[in-house]
């Protein structure tokens, strides 16, 4: 029996090149050792994204440019990432495989997961095409009514795909008597829906020899994805977190699998939990697994800022921790309230520290939350321009199964799955129509610009000695851009098409606001202290 396991492309204004590790694959490859013969093919990773001429989303078109020239830039051209259906035809052809299971997380891009299962069928009707992660969770029957579809798992996937594959092999195709937990199919007209599944053990180890190590880099340096725990306590309004309830792994597993990915030549580990840090003790054991072996570490999905301490990052640093990602949310209590986060406070006590500690600092917070204003998402920025560190702005969508979303489905809000996405600027809030979102991320460009031009250029003292800078380099374009905005307070870019700046499609209110109440504020580096003020 072989099989193959798929990481499909993804088609996007966007990818985050150091967030595709497949360690969802590589745990359902780990199970099925000794009963099939398993390869892993990543059919997102790589170098080289395809320009696609049509994206089907007209109204981003007046945001979203190819081949403008601004120093705040943003998204450009559509793209897909990863393999062509002509490259996956040949791909599964040449292994001939007797099932293809199929990653497909994000639902905005089922497309492509569904155009994998198609092209299977393409190259043998006979090739069993199983699909599961979290789109195939939430929405397995809809799922199910693409007849390139035969299977789907719901839930953790090692258990059920293992006793689909066992049964398969020994012909018992049907499943009329068997009922796998976790797994559904379709049978005639009637699609069988089978509860989600929960992993009893998650202390076995991912199969990483399967996976290229040398395709998955940051900077120079290997690195992998690693959960400690999975599931997440909190039940924040937005987030559409599988629904799976929170466990740790055990210390003994987690100090194994550390001794796999070094015996692999990884140095940098990623950790993917849902909550990483849910409290002091248990993350500080798990940190204490990290101390002298020579990692780096980074947690791209944000650590929780409710629960950290001095002492906490202190562990952190010697841990192998070099790079903070907050996952802020809002800075605004009733904002935190609404939505169901848990309070935060102490991360304002700690800023004082981590702007005098040796980590790189970023910040992310949500842009068009429900319960969000303008005015105030403005004092959010205008309080951390001011540190020492990165703005991250997040992009608000409608994250399918979360509770916002079933909301918005008892309300008769139909949002199609392909808008399930941040590059679309979903203005779910009223208060943030496309223009205002792309307004603000563009505010946040700027910001993150001049922090970067300080730590380069520390003679710089006011906003309006920016153009002037050393640090801007020699394009006379980039300085008019500059000069334009502060002076004239305008976003412009320049088009080569025409050979002369135009405009951006921002809001101008918001922006003379942000400059209104910028003014007397200051800006700090972000690898440094050294600021400015806004006159």
């Amino acid at each position: 029996m072989r099989v193959l396991l798929i990481q499909p492309p993804i088609e996007d204004f966007y990818d985050t090149s150091v967030r595709t590790y497949p360690l969802g694959l590589a745990y359902v490859a780990s199970r099925l050792s000794g009963l099939a013969e398993v390869e892993v093919l990543d059919a997102r990773t790589t170098d080289r994204p395809v320009p696609l001429a049509e994206h089907g989303f007209p109204e981003l078109e007046p945001f979203y440019r190819e081949g403008v020239s601004t120093p705040f830039s943003f998204f450009g051209s559509f793209r897909r990432y990863g393999l062509t259906a002509s490259e996956i035809r040949e791909a599964i052809s040449s292994r001939k495989p007797d099932i293809v299971g199929i990653a497909s997380m994000c639902t905005a891009y089922e497309g492509q997961a569904l155009e994998v299962a198609e092209v299977a069928k393409e190259v043998n009707r006979e090739i069993t095409t199983v699909m599961g992660g979290l789109h195939p969770t939430l929405f397995p029957a809809h799922v199910l009514r693409n007849r390139a579809v035969d299977y789907c798992v719901r839930g953790e996937g090692e258990t059920p795909f293992l006793r689909l594959v066992s049964s398969l092999s020994q012909g018992r195709k049907i499943l009329r008597r068997e009922r796998i937990p976790g797994v559904c199919f379709r049978r005639g007209k009637e699609i069988h829906v089978s509860e989600v599944n929960v992993e009893a053990d998650i202390d076995a180890l991912p199969i990483r020899e399967l996976l290229d190590t040398d395709r998955y880099r940051i900077g120079r340096k290997r690195y992998a994805f690693l959960l400690s725990s999975r599931g997440c306590p909190h039940s924040c309004s937005f987030c559409g977190k599988p629904p799976i309830p929170y466990r740790r792994r055990t210390l003994a597993s987690v100090e194994e699998e550390i001794g796999q990915c070094a015996s692999l030549g990884v140095t940098a580990i990623d950790f993917e939990d849902d909550m990483l840090n849910p409290g002091k003790g248990a993350f500080a054991e798990v940190l204490g697994l990290f101390k002298g072996r020579g990692f780096t570490l980074s947690a791209m999905n944000g650590v929780y800022p409710g629960n950290l301490d001095v002492p906490t990052f202190r562990l952190m640093e010697d841990a192998g921790f070099r790079r903070l990602n907050f996952s802020l949310v809002d800075t605004s209590e009733s904002v935190l309230y609404g939505q169901k986060r848990r309070s935060q406070p102490s991360f304002v006590a700690l800023l004082p520290f981590l702007e005098d500690s040796p980590f790189l600092v970023e910040v992310h917070f949500i842009i068009g939350l429900p319960g969000q204003e303008p005015a105030a998402l403005l004092d959010t920025m205008l309080f951390l321009m001011a540190r020492r560190l990165l703005l991250g702005p997040s992009l608000f969508y409608l994250s399918p199964g979360s509770p916002l979303h079933r909301t918005a489905e008892e309300e008769g809000k139909d949002v199609p799955f392909r808008f399930m996405r941040s590059s679309v600027m979903l203005p779910f809030n009223p208060l943030f129509p496309r223009s205002v979102t792309f307004t603000f991320v563009k505010l946040v460009r700027f910001i993150n610009y001049v922090k970067q031009v300080l730590d380069r250029d520390p003679g710089v003292r006011r906003m309006s000695d920016l153009p002037e800078a050393p640090a801007l380099g020699s394009d006379p374009r980039k300085r008019q851009i500059v000069k334009t905005l502060i002076d004239e307070e305008r976003f412009t870019c320049y088009d080569p098409v025409p050979g002369s700046f135009r405009d951006e499609p921002v809001d101008g209110a918001l922006v003379r606001l942000f400059f209104e109440r910028a003014r007397g504020s200051a800006i700090t580096g972000y690898k440094t202290k050294n600021r400015l003020i806004v006159d």
